[in-house]
């Protein structure tokens, strides 16, 4: 049986990604940015990956499959915060 070390910053990552929640709609994600008043980023640059943090928090999340389709994450918290 092999045993998956992950490092401690993958570790925090992938602990981070889980507080997300994915959102189908490309509208509704810079509708979400927009009221936290993060700038939205121009897919076209978006290569693999984008995220936003603040104080090390990742709040917005755009992930590029490989068919080139864009996946977009929110932290929902940040909404009821504001």
């Amino acid at each position: 049986m092999a045993i998956l070390y992950l490092p401690p910053l993958f570790q925090k990552s992938a602990h981070m990604t889980k507080m997300l929640t994915e959102i189908g709609s490309h509208s509704l994600f810079h509708e979400y940015l927009n009221v936290l008043g993060i700038a939205n980023p121009a897919l076209a640059n978006i290569e693999q990956l984008w995220e936003h943090r603040q104080q090390e928090r990742l709040l917005a999340k755009i992930q590029i499959d490989k068919q080139g389709k864009a996946r977009y994450f929110i932290d929902a918290r940040a909404i009821s915060v504001n």
